[in-house]
């Protein structure tokens, strides 16, 4: 079994085939909204602390339950799917959920914690995240990290698609908008049940992605 330290690396590297080179964690569906280019760092900033830091919250919670045997899967699925009302949001987490869960089954096939997310082909990104923690020993303050550093690497690689630029502009943008989630840390990683993640709420995150659903017209499919 390689070290948490290890896995938690593998998680952050964007060469993990799980897909997230298809999503762009919502800068697309911004920028075609009309969201101006020099308000992408303002939109990672609002995005670490919403939709990230709830999916971050939900990944700890999940990773409590799979890990103590102290409630179920699908109950924190409903908390997941309470606080994510788009559901263009809900199709590509699941899409994201969908490959992490066959990587993951790949790497531990005989994981108790994988075998409690059920036989749903395609359970939410931060569900199989906890679950994931929950099986290579993954504390729960790196799983925020982890959690949130994922999408907004993911925003930042789809930019340079997007709005090609210096990359090394993107890697200060990656850490300044994780940097700003860093005082929620310890209060996210102290969750342990699903009437504890909170509901940060991205209203017109959520319009811009029911629209991009709709087009035809994109690199991204969210």
């Amino acid at each position: 079994m390689p070290t948490a330290a290890i896995v938690s690396l593998l998680l952050a590297d964007a060469r993990l085939p799980a897909g997230g080179f298809a999503h762009s964690a919502g800068l697309e569906p911004a920028l075609l909204g009309g969201m101006p280019p020099h308000a992408v760092p303002a939109y990672l900033r609002a995005r670490v602390r919403t939709t990230a830091l709830t999916d971050a919250a939900v990944a700890v919670v999940a990773r409590h339950v799979l890990h103590q045997g102290a409630g179920s899967a699908a109950s924190v699925e409903r908390a997941w799917a309470a606080r994510t009302p788009s559901p263009a949001m809900r199709a590509a987490s699941r899409d994201l959920g969908r490959g992490l869960l066959r990587l993951a089954r790949r790497l531990w096939p005989a994981s108790a914690a994988l075998a409690a997310l059920g036989d749903d082909p395609a359970p939410p990104r931060p569900l199989v995240l906890g679950a994931i923690a929950a099986e290579t020993g993954i504390d729960a303050a790196t799983l925020v990290r982890v959690s949130v550093y994922d999408d907004v690497a993911c925003a930042v690689a789809a930019l340079l698609k997007l709005e090609p630029g210096d990359p090394a502009a993107g890697v200060s943008l990656t850490l300044d908008a994780c940097a700003t989630v860093e005082e929620e840390i310890d209060r996210i990683a102290a969750l342990t049940a699903p009437d504890q993640i909170p509901a940060e709420s991205a209203p017109q995150a959520e319009a811009w992605a029911e629209d991009h659903a709709l087009t035809d017209r994109r690199l991204f499919r969210a």
